[in-house]
């Protein structure tokens, strides 16, 4: 029997699924408008963070000009005043040693008048950078430069050697569980695989052949033909890869050492550890006496250039117990000049974002002159009857009129101004 269904009844079902199907496609639209709002607030976070990022770069890149300004300005004003200034052209320093920021930062002690502080505020408000930076200026010649064990002179390359043995010696001796772990390491190996890595040729100074100490190495991204890379090095992440090399030794040596370094150590700017790795009688109370000396005028100032540079620094660290005559059988060339090469250190900021610059500036301008006097000094170890040349005529007579040679030798050779911006030899981005 067939039925038959009342008018009213398919309305009502009718109606029904339609609100069902309404449901479901209001359904469908806030899902999707959700999904559309995630991926726009996604994209603009990501977007937003790129932005930061970029002003946080472009921060730490203007502290990274205004450094090598600084840098500049200061080789011009030793260039110029510097025989001017004499024993206080030390005061020079101040040109490049104290950390910048920006926006300034006036510390709460320093005496700054109201007047000087709205200046400085106004100065800041008008400012187009949003954006901070900091930089600091480290000097590199008071570091040990690892390259000097490829030198070609001997004097540079044996110094070299001594003052790496006399950081792991000082290690050895003060570090008790650096002793236990290490004190039967021979030390002469690690430094002959460091002098394989920056000279040519295939016989390694600890004999044999080169290539048989990294056969066993686990290096990734080389094949079995893997070899000392025979060229100094250009970064110190190079010294991981160095046979023998282990992290608690590369700590070592990355503190007191660098690649860009002078063929000597500063010990007008020679960090601590390094002062250390002189002698193994080199105390604790030496060090802060040589500290004390060149950061204040009152007691003496930094140690004098010339040839006065290393009978007066000698001199005045005896009386602290220190062996003279060690360091100077060891034939290391200490220097007393004006800084030569930086590293500087520039970290820009903008809201999240952190971008940090390093960058190394050598001074290529006098690093001939440099060279000429090891050379000289080698050859008068080497020779020691023969007549000194003089330092500015290569042993050609002086025209008339010109101090003695004595003189000359005494007097230390003048700064030469920069031709441009300071040369960079490492640039580093993170």
């Amino acid at each position: 029997m067939k039925r038959h269904l009342n008018p009213l009844q398919i309305l009502k079902s009718q109606s029904g699924i339609a609100m069902l199907i309404a449901l479901f496609a209001m359904t469908m639209m806030i899902f999707i408008a959700t999904e559309v709002n995630f991926d726009t607030t996604v994209e603009y976070t990501e977007a937003s963070q790129q932005v930061q990022r970029i002003k946080a770069y472009y921060a730490a890149k203007s502290g990274m000009e205004l450094s090598f300004l600084r840098i500049q300005l200061y080789k011009q004003a030793m260039a110029t005043l510097g025989d001017q200034l004499g024993p206080q052209k030390s005061m020079l320093d101040m040109i490049w040693q104290f950390p910048m920021t920006w926006p300034p930062m006036i510390p709460e002690k320093t005496k700054v008048t109201e007047v000087d502080k709205d200046m400085i505020q106004s100065s800041t408000k008008e400012s187009l950078m949003d954006a901070q930076y900091a930089t600091t200026i480290t000097p590199e010649s008071g570091k040990l430069n690892l390259n000097d064990l490829g030198s070609d002179v001997k004097i540079v390359q044996q110094t070299t050697r001594q003052e790496l043995l006399n950081i792991f010696a000082n290690e050895v001796r003060n570090n008790d569980k650096f002793r236990q772990k290490y004190s039967s390491t021979n030390f002469d190996e690690l430094i002959n695989n460091i002098q394989d890595w920056v000279t040519a040729g295939n016989e390694s100074a600890n004999g044999g052949d080169r290539k048989s100490r990294y056969d066993k190495m686990d290096l990734k991204d080389t094949n079995k033909d893997f070899v000392p890379a025979g060229r100094p090095f250009k970064t110190m992440d190079e010294l991981h890869m160095v046979a023998g090399m282990k992290d608690e030794f590369y700590r070592l040596i990355e503190a007191r050492a660098t690649v860009y370094g002078l063929q000597g150590i500063n010990v007008n700017y020679a960090p601590e550890e390094v002062l250390k790795g002189l002698d193994q009688t080199f105390t604790d109370e030496a060090v802060k006496a040589v500290v004390k000396r060149r950061s204040d005028p009152k007691e003496g100032g930094p140690f004098p250039a010339g040839d006065q540079c290393a009978s007066t620094f000698l001199n005045f660290v005896s009386p602290y117990g220190v062996n003279i005559k060690s360091i100077q059988d060891s034939k290391v060339n200490l220097l007393c000049d004006p800084e030569y090469n930086f590293r500087v250190v520039s970290t820009g900021t903008y809201q999240k974002a952190k971008r940090e610059i390093t960058a190394v500036t050598f001074d290529l301008d006098n690093l001939p002159g440099r060279l000429a006097d090891l050379l000289n000094q080698q050859d008068k170890q080497n020779n020691p009857t023969a007549a000194p040349p003089s330092p500015t005529t290569g042993g050609v007579t002086p025209p008339t009129g010109a101090p003695p040679a004595n003189q000359q030798q005494n007097n230390p050779a003048k700064m030469k101004a920069p031709k441009g911006r300071p040369v960079v030899v490492y640039w580093e981005e993170t």
